[in-house]
């Protein structure tokens, strides 16, 4: 069963006492109790009753603003966390970003998260969103191979000239499925070894087609080493890498977190791909170049994107995030980084990546990421259940759903 808070139409009077509980104990310990069909029936029509003579109660006779909502800088993660973080390079392994332990710390050992870059995308162009993850007590580790697919654009003729012979072998690598799932597994089994990280609290998160190989690696290590990831976060994912994550994302038992925008020219929660390109004579959508790019059997809606991987999974969140784009979607604060990123991209590439209007300033993907992990990993439970529970109330979200 799946319960979906659409939450323009579904939320709740700021009237009632009535609360939404989205994230319970029982499915992050993989429980396979679910809320009965009557109950998800009666909930419903009582919801919608309520809200209906609420707002109507609210509306006209005490002319109320709209309905309570979570604020943009309110609550907690919504910020740089207490701790200190220092960047470093590890040989054969990437970026390591090691938050300092506060003196009040008690523990030695923090929890950690593998992070899985885009296509050819460098991970130091992440790194205001992976310090601030660090900043709240986690080791982020994020691989650099797989960074460059060359120069292949036009409007730079040197450059793509200069890279003429060597653009199929560099995307060739770009897009090599198998080796970076190899190098994420390296990744878990580097930190699973360190001293300063507690091997029992790891965790998979990754972006676009990093999003797509983390599903696929933690569905390879359910049946290989289960239990050695227990929480996956997956950005705009890919459901065009292979295998596809779609297909196997049902072999994991862990929980997971995904997040998706329908303004995501790239990969949207569901429908075709709208991204466009400048090149020239080539210049118009995208979408008859994949499967020259990605293969025969490649589908110009992902094989059914986002919402096929959401559906298909055991333990599943989908969060819809309102008026971003494929890279803003990562982004903190006002995903100022994540927009130059998006700008490189199409400076190297000729892709024309969207800038939706977005109507608020708080990118709040990261927060509930790190409420998520919080939760998940058991580092604070009550601080990250209060987070994630007010994700269907939020304004910037467009919809929450939640198997299991």
């Amino acid at each position: 069963m799946r319960r979906c808070y659409q939450i323009k139409e579904h939320m709740p009077s700021p009237m009632s006492n009535e609360k939404l509980s989205l994230f319970q104990p029982s499915i992050w310990a993989g429980s396979k109790s679910v809320p009965s069909t009557s109950h998800s029936r009666n909930f419903r029509t009582q919801l919608q009753q309520s809200i209906f003579t609420s707002l109507c109660v609210a509306y006209a006779l005490l002319g109320l603003q709209r309905p309570v909502q979570a604020q943009e800088n309110s609550g907690n993660f919504s910020g740089p966390g207490p701790y200190e973080v220092s960047v470093s390079s590890v040989d054969e392994q990437g970026l390591i970003f090691i938050p300092s332990k506060p003196s009040s710390a008690t523990s030695t050992k923090l929890p950690a998260v593998v992070f899985a870059h885009g296509l050819c995308g460098p991970a130091e162009k992440y790194s205001d969103s992976l310090t601030r993850i660090a900043s709240w007590g986690f080791v982020v580790l994020a691989n650099q191979k797989q960074e460059d697919c060359g120069v292949m654009n036009v409007n730079h003729p040197f450059s793509t000239l200069g890279n003429l012979f060597q653009l199929p072998v560099k995307f060739g690598d770009g897009v090599d499925f198998e080796q970076m799932s190899r190098t994420v597994e390296q990744n878990i089994s580097y930190l699973a070894t360190r001293s300063d990280v507690d091997a029992d609290k790891l965790a998979l998160m990754g972006h676009s087609m990093g999003g797509g190989i983390v599903l696929d690696v933690a569905s390879r290590l359910a049946a290989n080493q289960p239990g050695k990831v227990r929480a996956i976060i997956s950005i705009a994912p890919w459901n065009g890498v292979k295998p596809t994550p779609s297909s196997v994302v049902n072999a994991v038992k862990a929980p997971i977190l995904i997040f998706c925008s329908m303004t995501d020219a790239l990969c949207p929660c569901s429908g075709e791909v709208s991204l466009t390109d400048t090149q020239g004579v080539l210049s118009g959508s995208i979408t008859p170049a994949i499967p020259f790019l990605f293969g025969p059997d490649s589908s110009s809606s992902w094989h059914g994107g986002v919402l096929s991987i959401f559906n298909n999974a055991q333990n599943a969140t989908l969060i819809e995030v309102r008026d971003v784009s494929h890279f803003t979607i990562m982004g903190v604060g006002d995903g100022e980084q994540m927009q130059e990123f998006a700008d490189w991209a199409h400076g190297v590439s000729g892709l024309n990546f969207n800038r939706p209007n977005r109507q608020y300033s708080q990118i709040p993907t990261l927060n509930y990421s790190i409420a998520f992990l919080k939760a998940t990993l058991a580092v604070d439970v009550q601080a990250g259940e209060s987070v994630m529970n007010q994700a269907p109330y939020d304004q910037r979200f467009s919809a929450v759903k939640v198997s299991n």
